[in-house]
């Protein structure tokens, strides 16, 4: 299996040479790159998107982004009464990047959410939560990530993200952090899927 490609515990995750297009900035090119991981999830699509924006569960299973914080808040961005996101809302990741575990490790990510949005499938309703990246001029690095979540049909679902990152400094973002960010792409899925589907157990049918 190449190196920009990982799969544990049923996550694939790899690195894409030829970008997925998103919807805010749409096809990329030159040196923009997708990072992109899938898993199957037994749990409901819906289950799976409060899970997404409920930030305040993170420390709870994300040792990818065990804190998100927000700006001083005000009338145009305070989080939900109940600490998760909404369309509109700045906030700051703080990521492990290495997987090293420490706090003093942690690299702040300043980032938009930009979409929340419910659609009909075949199978029932599928979301999409997307978010910008906001660390960078634009003209040098842009980032989007797209959550996209699809019913199955038989009480499962299928977790899409992908990363698209272009600009000028999207090469360096590649060749110094490419193949940490598959791995921890995978991690986010895998610790998501582990943690939904253990809480499922716990609680019963």
């Amino acid at each position: 299996m190449s190196p920009s490609v990982a799969q544990v515990a049923g996550v694939t995750a790899s690195l894409i040479r030829i970008p997925i297009a998103t919807p805010h900035w749409g096809e990329q090119s030159g040196q923009a790159f997708t990072v992109r991981a899938v898993v199957q999830i037994n749990a409901t699509s819906a289950a799976i998107r409060q899970l997404l924006l409920n930030v305040s569960a993170y420390p709870e299973w994300n040792n990818f982004v065990p804190r998100v914080s927000f700006p001083k808040a005000s009338t145009s961005n305070s989080p939900q009464p109940n600490g998760s996101l909404g369309e509109g809302l700045l906030f700051t990741e703080h990521v492990d990047m290495f997987g090293k575990g420490k706090p003093s490790g942690l690299v702040r990510m300043r980032l938009l959410m930009t979409t929340l949005e419910e659609t009909e499938h075949e199978s029932g309703k599928a979301y999409k939560v997307i978010w910008l990246g906001k660390g960078y001029p634009e003209w040098a690095l842009r980032s989007e990530r797209v959550h996209a979540i699809y019913p199955n049909g038989d009480g499962t679902c299928t977790y899409d993200v992908w990363e698209t990152f272009s600009g000028p400094l999207a090469l360096l973002v590649r060749l110094f952090v490419g193949g940490a960010l598959v791995k921890r792409f995978r991690q986010w899925n895998q610790e998501l899927k582990e943690y939904v589907e253990r809480k499922s157990e716990d609680t019963g049918p």
